[in-house]
């Protein structure tokens, strides 16, 4: 048969695939052999049905094996025609149809893939689809849920650096997403001075982990700090010693560091500014210095007033005579502010230990201070119960006037 149909010529052979139908075709005769036995193999055409078949072995014989023949009845699925999203044959257009509606698999009844950030959840890989790139919710960008440990802060972490996250590493981020080892958490690690867990700067463990020095340092690593007793460890000790102090939180800005100091003990005698200013040193600090009027009628409060308790030995706690000796001192023999206030402007002939501004009145007071002084000797100061001077005297004898008690300053704030 195949040996046959090479026999036809190649307008008939056209011509009988494209539509049999008893060969009345251009070019074919009805009575043509070969179109005849053609006709009687294929049953003819069929109606409604574009149908073209070559065959073998009569009407069901089947497809010969090797034949370039085909069947196309109505439109195959798959094969470009149109379809059906959801019968279960992937069309032009689709890029998956498996035939149902559920939104958990590969493919969405849609007939699109199932893709992070679709708002569906694709079981067995996506934890999560929430169909937004925040990674802070509870869903992260790459559909899984958010954890400690995925990079992204979530409350109620405190850090979360992913996979960097350590209980080992100083001032990282620990394995539960707070902060792991370092300032703050109550040990004293790494490169720190201390470290009591809290924020409250009057134990003297100021919050960078560092141990106080002064009341100044305090205020400034703690703005808003109030006045009161405060712990240090003054600088000029090295941290050997640690003192109560009272921090004048207020005056000029606040920031002053004051000591009561009361030598009363047994025998002792009472001291003079020289050894005043010594005993002031061994608490890394200087005989105190009024730096100006607020700062003196501050220093008037703490001095009367029950707060910090005082070093040296002594039990009075309280008093007009912590002001009795100032470190402010002739600035040479025969020195005087006769009729002039005592102050750093008005008597620049008398200075402060450190030569900076001092401030104790703007009221003269006649023949005082006097010329019969010796150099480092401090005056007599007696005061008013509202804090403001009542006199000095220059005491012309000895080592100048002497007190049990005194107060010391750290003198950084000027």
């Amino acid at each position: 048969m195949a040996r046959f149909l090479r026999l036809l010529s190649s307008t008939c052979l056209a011509a009988t695939t494209a539509a049999l139908a008893g060969c009345h075709v251009p070019g074919c005769r009805a009575d043509d052999q070969a179109c005849a036995m053609l006709s009687a193999d294929t049953g003819g055409s069929v109606a409604g049905e574009t149908t073209a078949a070559v065959t073998t072995g009569g009407p069901t014989s089947g497809t010969e094996t090797g034949e370039s023949t085909g069947v196309v009845t109505g439109t195959e699925p798959g094969t470009g025609g149109p379809g059906v999203c959801g019968d279960g044959v992937r069309d032009d257009g689709e890029e998956c149809d498996d035939g149902n509606d559920a939104f958990d698999d590969a493919c969405l009844p849609s007939c699109e893939f199932a893709n992070c950030g679709d708002g569906y959840t694709y079981v067995g890989q996506e934890q999560c689809d929430d169909a937004n790139d925040d990674s802070t919710d509870e869903c992260t960008s790459n559909c899984t849920l958010a954890r400690c440990g995925d990079g992204h802060l979530h409350p109620p972490e405190i850090c979360d650096s992913g996979k960097a996250n350590s209980d080992m590493i100083y001032g990282g981020c620990g394995s539960n997403c707070k902060p792991g080892p370092g300032c703050g958490d109550g040990k004293a690690n790494g490169p720190e001075e201390c470290d009591d867990g809290n924020r409250d700067p009057a134990d003297g463990c100021l919050a960078s982990c560092i141990e106080a020095t002064s009341c100044k340092q305090i205020l400034e690593q703690s703005p808003g700090a109030p006045s009161g007793v405060y712990r240090i460890w003054p600088l000029a000790l090295g941290g050997g010693i640690d003192l109560s102090v009272y921090c004048d939180m207020s005056s000029d800005g606040g920031g002053y560091t004051l000591l009561k100091v009361d030598t009363e003990v047994g025998n002792a005698s009472d001291k003079g500014a020289k050894a005043a200013e010594a005993i002031c040193g061994t608490y890394g600090m200087h005989l105190f210095v009024p730096r100006s009027p607020d700062h003196l009628k501050a220093a008037y409060a703490i001095a009367v007033g029950p707060n910090v308790t005082p070093v040296g030995g002594g039990k009075v706690g309280q008093g007009a005579d912590y002001l009795a000796i100032l470190a402010i001192y002739p600035g040479m023999l025969g020195a005087t502010c006769d009729g002039e206030g005592l102050n750093s402007v008005d008597c620049p002939l008398w200075r402060a230990w450190d030569d900076q501004r001092f401030w104790v009145t703007d009221t003269p007071v006649p023949a005082e201070p006097s010329d019969e002084h010796c150099l480092g000797c401090s005056m007599y100061y007696k005061w008013n119960l509202d804090g403001t001077l009542k006199s000095y005297t220059t005491v012309p004898f000895g080592e100048g006037a002497s007190t049990y008690r005194f107060m010391c300053d750290i003198a950084d704030k000027i």
